[in-house]
């Protein structure tokens, strides 16, 4: 058996694998966004 320090680690890195793409894919939708209300801001002061 391994030592719970070493357990609690190894489970903490396995969560944070899928938690990383999620962030990466909610960092394009906002940049994505961002861009649209830009967009929109532009027309509207024209």
């Amino acid at each position: 058996m391994g030592s719970t320090a070493k357990k609690t680690k190894v489970i903490r890195s396995r969560k944070a694998r899928p938690n990383k793409a999620n962030q990466k894919a909610d960092r394009k939708r906002n940049q994505k966004n961002i861009e649209i209300l830009r967009d929109l801001a532009a027309k509207d002061k024209t």
